[in-house]
């Protein structure tokens, strides 16, 4: 992959300086490229995903509100007053939401949104370069 001019130990620093620009520059343009790979791969699995769970969550919020009102008319008739089954319904309700919020916030602590392979492919190849680079000073 290196676009080396000349193979020996006596080449001139500016042929080094060139090799070594040219060489960065196609370094860090496979590691971009690695990272738009890697950030699209993730983004496809989400949408795909996302749609389904999104189409199973409207339908499930409208059966869910279906067997709200009956188990609220179940109470009426039952012989409960009206205001009281729908205040029972209501309780219970924000409850379920309140364990729901807690329980989704302790999923979405654990999730990690980072390219992890990009960034230490980034890290070795900085570390090779400033070992590089302090190779050539003592020179």
């Amino acid at each position: 992959m290196s676009t080396y001019t000349d193979t020996g130990s006596d080449r001139s620093l500016g042929t080094i300086i060139k090799d070594l620009t040219a060489d960065l520059s196609m370094l860090f343009r496979s590691e971009i490229a690695l990272l738009k790979l890697e950030l699209k791969e993730q983004a496809s699995k989400l949408g795909g995903g996302a749609a389904m769970l999104a189409g199973a969550l409207f339908l499930g919020l409208i059966g869910l509100a279906f067997l709200f009102v009956t188990i609220t008319l179940g109470m009426i008739a039952l012989g409960a007053p009206p205001w009281l089954s729908s205040l029972i319904v209501t309780v219970v309700l924000f409850v379920a939401a309140g364990v729901l919020v807690m329980l989704g916030k302790k999923k979405l602590q654990n999730v990690n949104f980072v390219p992890s392979e990009a960034i230490e492919h980034i890290k070795t190849d900085i570390d090779t370069l400033k070992a590089d680079v302090a190779r050539v000073r003592s020179r």
